[in-house]
């Protein structure tokens, strides 16, 4: 989607959809040099506006915010990998893994 139909679906006016920008807590991707939006950009802005408006979460707390959302966004892709890569394996290999993690969390 292109900026204007996002501002209209995450209701922010240009000046704040800026500071936004400028500050990394949207990060769009962009082609031929043009901003393209995607719905998790919105609901990206949802949670934004919620944390300030609701929540009334400063600048730095909705930073701090915001990098522990995308560190849970990476662990989920990496955990998801493992999980085909596992299920990949033979059903030996997949009961010895499984069994070994068991061990180790009972530690």
């Amino acid at each position: 989607m292109d900026t204007r139909e996002f501002q209209a679906r995450s209701d922010l006016n240009a000046d704040t959809l800026q500071i936004w920008l400028e500050s990394g807590w949207l990060r769009p991707a962009f082609q031929e040099g043009v901003r393209h939006y995607v719905e998790i950009d919105v609901a990206r802005a949802q949670l934004i506006g919620d944390l300030r408006h609701d929540l009334g979460i400063n600048d730095d707390g909705i930073a701090v915010v915001l990098d522990l959302v995308d560190q849970v966004g990476g662990l989920r892709h990496v955990l998801q990998a493992i999980l085909r890569a596992l299920q990949a394996q033979p059903d030996v290999v997949r009961r010895q893994i499984v069994e070994a993690c068991a061990v180790r969390g009972r530690s």
